[in-house]
């Protein structure tokens, strides 16, 4: 998917603010110097586009494990903001999950914290539909697990330090695997924590198929400007 088409896309369906990233790996698996100079290219293209849509330029980082970060100075320094995956588990670099759903889900909070303690952190990817290697460790039976009392101390941890929750649009395409997740958002907004839409599309066509869900996304949690994270206007 290419920066272009996607914002053809946004401006086709007539949205306000576009965030395009791209994942940051380990050294030895991301060229560093050449994802920077990619991100400054994209920033180039888009202040001489001047597109319809505002588009910000940003990139996916990844926790590692409780506590460990993913980062690279030169690639921050070009990020107009920054996405953390807390949940990479395919990742031979990334710590594995527990053995039972429980001990997997206060794995996924460990790295939710660490996400959110960074300072870097905009906001948290796909909570809890990451790639979980266990077949029986579905979201859905990870979110039933999950210390409901910690939850609301991150979602306290997060506003103090503006970080967003994503609402990852896979929770509406897969209800019976991930749609419990719902609960969690609906206890992050009452806390009064932010939220932003993420489509983790990585090519065109799921991202369109995701932009067709987003109307009852916006409805099922009656979101408004106020409830969404968005960058400062210098940004």
């Amino acid at each position: 998917m290419t920066l272009d088409a996607a914002v053809a896309l946004a401006v086709e369906d007539g949205y306000h603010t576009l965030g395009f990233t791209d994942h940051i790996h380990i050294a030895e698996v991301t060229d560093r110097p050449a994802h920077a100079q990619q991100l400054r290219e994209y920033r180039s293209r888009r202040d001489e586009a001047n597109w319809p849509v505002r588009v910000l330029i940003g990139g996916e980082f990844e926790v590692q494990g409780k506590g460990s970060m993913v980062e690279c100075d030169e690639i921050l320094e070009v990020c107009e903001f920054v996405v953390v995956a807390p949940n990479h588990y395919h990742l031979r670099w990334v710590d594995s999950v527990g053995d039972t759903c429980a001990e997997t889900a206060a794995h996924e909070l460990d790295c939710f914290e660490t996400a959110i303690n960074w300072p870097h952190t905009d906001i948290i990817a796909h909570p809890y539909v990451g790639k979980i290697q266990k077949p029986e460790h579905e979201p859905n039976a990870m979110w039933d697990a999950t210390d409901k009392n910690r939850i609301r101390d991150l979602i306290a941890l997060a506003k103090e330090r503006d970080v967003a929750m994503e609402i990852q649009p896979a929770v509406w395409f897969h209800p019976d695997r991930a749609g419990r997740v719902a609960e969690l958002i609906d206890m992050w907004l009452d806390d009064g924590g932010l939220v932003s839409l993420g489509s983790d599309a990585h090519t065109l066509s799921t991202l369109r198929t995701w932009t067709e869900r987003y109307g009852e996304i916006v409805e099922r949690f009656d979101l408004t400007t106020e409830k969404m994270w968005l960058p400062p206007l210098d940004r």
